[in-house]
């Protein structure tokens, strides 16, 4: 993270130590494709949030994981 911004490969390891490698970059490029954000290889902390955000939505493990998620990428924004 630098200059207020996350690269999107970051973001999904910030979920793939719960649920794996292939679930969390799958979860994360998912919900930054709906959010028009699938070609972007970094994001606002903003953006980066929102991705968090719609992964929550996500029911189990992955949905819990990415709660945690965000709670450390706001921690980590300062």
């Amino acid at each position: 993270m630098t200059d207020g911004s996350i690269d999107i490969d970051r973001l999904w390891k910030l979920l793939s130590h719960s649920v794996g490698d292939e679930k969390a970059e799958l979860a994360v490029r998912s919900a930054a494709n709906s959010l028009g954000f699938a070609r972007r290889p970094s994001l606002s902390i903003d953006e980066a949030l929102g991705v968090l955000e719609k992964v929550a939505e996500t029911p189990g493990i992955v949905g819990v994981t990415a709660r945690f998620a965000k709670s450390r990428l706001h921690l980590a924004a300062g």
